[in-house]
């Protein structure tokens, strides 16, 4: 057993069992963050990292370090670092060391490991859209969910049958039980320990958790990746910085997603286009403001029909464009 896991409130807590790599003692994760950090972690980072450390081990003298205890001491430096960081990377690192340790070839370890990293992270990527998926389909009946709401475990069973049908044909959560035991922490308190094997056994726990406990993961509307709301659960975007501009997706995500849509669709362009030349002309004491309100209310009607089609396109642009005062050119001087 390489650790034992239990829920307390909204966070994991994780103890290492096998203590061979790293001396920490328990760790406290908020449930869903260890995973969603996982899918974020980029393949080329973790094989350049993974490669690195294996090309060192290829050395001559790289057998006779292992024994060294500096060196063992600075390995559980290492691991208490990325274990405190990205607990679903430690699983990595310590399958990696273990294959070192016990002669296996590092270069082939690592072309192992990273095989699974990219197979669980894609079925693990998978089975979220999965679920958000049903969410979606189950929100479309409001009134049947007020009456008969559905439970985690139908939600579970509804993945497992998809599994079992298009996947690996079999059951992966409902069939494979949790070995748990009864452990006393600290300050002393009786609890439920799962036992944890292998980083798909804390998959596994930890996406069953956060659906038992209904804790919602959504898509980010602006980055596309995967978040669990902070506050209220109909956000729509995340709290990740978007590039260099020390800005988050939450406050400016809709901005962007905004331009992003007026830049491929030439209704929602010509609309902006029209809209901002409006308003300019209500600063200019051009137009009054309640005519403005009303334009603008009668441009996004017209605006959504364009959209659905029931409104052709060159008829919209020439409802904008009436009434427009365009200066006359002025003719050249016949003189000249």
């Amino acid at each position: 057993m390489i650790a034992s896991v239990y829920i307390k409130g909204d966070n994991i807590h994780l103890y290492n069992e096998n203590r061979r790599f790293s001396d920490l003692g328990g760790l406290v994760y908020r449930l869903g963050l260890p995973l969603l950090h996982f899918l974020t972690y980029e393949q080329e980072r973790f094989d350049e990292a993974f490669f690195g450390i294996a090309s060192a081990f290829e050395t001559p003298d790289s057998s006779r370090a292992l024994d060294k205890p500096e060196f063992l001491g600075e390995v559980k430096r290492m691991m208490a670092e990325t274990q405190q960081r990205e607990i679903y990377v430690y699983f990595y690192n310590l399958a990696l060391y273990e294959a070192i340790y016990s002669g296996e070839s590092p270069q082939g370890a690592v072309k192992k490991l990273a095989d699974e990293f990219r197979k669980l992270q894609d079925f693990a990527t998978n089975q979220i859209n999965l679920l958000l998926n049903f969410r979606e389909v189950i929100s479309q009946y409001p009134e049947a969910e007020a009456e008969n709401p559905t439970t985690p475990m139908e939600l579970l069973y509804l993945l497992d049958e998809f599994n079992r049908e298009k996947a690996f044909g079999g059951y992966f959560y409902l069939e494979k039980p949790f070995k748990a035991f009864y452990g006393v922490i600290k300050p002393p308190e009786v609890v439920e320990l799962y036992e944890i094997d292998s980083i798909v056994d804390l998959f596994r726990f930890e996406f069953v958790k956060m659906i038992e406990r209904e804790i919602y993961i959504k898509k980010c509307k602006n980055c596309g990746q995967f978040f669990v709301p902070n506050r209220r659960q109909d956000a729509e975007y995340c709290d990740r910085f978007i590039g260099d501009t020390g800005k988050r997706c939450s406050e400016i995500g809709a901005m962007l997603r905004y331009e992003r849509k007026v830049a491929s669709d030439p209704v929602w362009e010509v609309y902006k286009r029209n809209y901002r030349r409006q308003n300019s002309r209500t600063r200019s004491k051009k137009m009054t403001q309640t005519e403005f309100l009303q334009w603008s209310e009668q441009a996004a009607q017209k605006r959504d029909e364009c959209l659905v089609g029931t409104l052709p396109f060159d008829e919209y642009v020439a409802w904008l464009e009436q009434g427009r005062i365009r200066k006359p050119r002025s003719k050249p001087d016949a003189a000249k």
